[in-house]
């Protein structure tokens, strides 16, 4: 498969993020947007994937993926559960395709810590795109500190076909299993 070549080629090469709290990598060609707010809202870490790994058209629309990095307000990684956390994800603009789109696993990081994984698809009205959201919510019980890293995908497809035509679930997993609590 072409696709699969394409996508393998962009972790070829990769930079190491590092902090006092985590280390993960990411392929050199991601735009590392370097934005760090400083302990402010927003995320420590947030970088630009488009082209990257995917094509920048789909469907006569743009391919847009984005990741970020940030501290979350839950003390422990069980309350990617509840319903507190659910509303993270409701904004005005933004519309769910179904509550049955989102889908909930395990995950183990690199250093055999498990977190949980939520695959969301939801339609952005002010974009007219379709939306994957993968969330890894990992919780370091030594640090007693808890962080969500976001990969978006956006695109015209309402089939959300997109996803499995171009591996999602593996583009992400490949980032994910990078990332280690020091």
């Amino acid at each position: 498969m072409v696709f699969s070549q394409k996508e393998n080629e962009i972790w070829n090469e990769t930079d190491t993020i590092s902090t006092d709290n985590y280390e993960f990598q990411i392929p050199t060609v991601w735009q590392n947007l370097d934005y760090t707010l400083g302990g402010k809202k927003g995320p420590e870490q947030a970088f630009d994937a488009t082209g990257q790994g995917l094509p920048k058209y789909y469907n006569g629309g743009p391919v847009l993926v984005s990741a970020f990095l940030a501290k979350s307000d839950y003390s422990y990684l069980q309350e990617a559960n509840k319903p507190k956390f659910r509303n993270y994800y409701s904004f005005t603009s933004e519309e769910y395709k179904l509550e049955s789109d989102v889908v909930e696993r395990t995950f183990i990081l690199k250093d055999n810590t498990k977190a949980v994984l939520i695959k969301t698809r939801r339609y952005l009205k002010s974009d007219r795109l379709n939306e994957s959201r993968y969330d890894l919510i990992t919780y370091s019980e030594k640090l007693e500190i808890a962080y969500v890293f976001s990969v978006t995908f956006r695109y015209f497809d309402d089939t959300y076909e997109f996803e499995s035509i171009y591996d999602l679930n593996g583009y992400v997993e490949k980032l994910y299993a990078t990332f280690k609590w020091k």
